[in-house]
């Protein structure tokens, strides 16, 4: 099953995660897998979308993926943990962003919905992640 994972991003920057992930999943080597992500003005729609990324290189716009096996958390306890973990990362650039139409009213964010494909080497596609990223209008020009 899917994890809801609700994203946010704001026009004028580009959306991706300064620390490095935008997700970490602890376990499988997932760096060579293949990855989809669309973006769709509703659950369900068959158009074409307003955004699909793949992957790509890190550091390029794109859907990145990296292996570390010795990954560093918190786990549920509090305590700190290591383990094998693929490192996620999903990166729009600012002139995307800046592409996407805020619709009317422009001072409200923009909801729409994703889910992240992946297939991994040698296994079936899966959904990973699903549910919406906001585009917030943002202040700064």
């Amino acid at each position: 099953m899917a994890v809801n994972l609700p994203l946010l991003a704001y026009k004028r920057v580009p959306f991706l995660d300064p620390d490095g992930a935008t997700l970490v999943i602890i376990g499988p080597n997932w760096s060579g897998a293949a990855f989809k992500m669309d973006l769709r003005q509703n659950p369900g729609d068959t158009g074409t979308a307003i955004l699909s990324i793949t992957g790509a290189t890190a550091g390029s716009q794109g859907i990145s993926a990296t292996y570390d096996a010795a990954y560093a958390y918190v786990d549920a306890q509090g305590q700190p943990a290591t383990a094998p973990a693929t490192k996620v990362m999903i990166q729009i650039d600012e002139a995307t962003i800046e592409g996407l139409d805020l619709g009317t009213p422009t001072d409200k964010p923009l909801v729409l919905h994703y889910d992240l494909h992946i297939t991994p080497s040698g296994e079936p596609k899966r959904v990973y992640c699903e549910g919406t990223f906001t585009i917030k209008p943002g202040v700064t020009i």
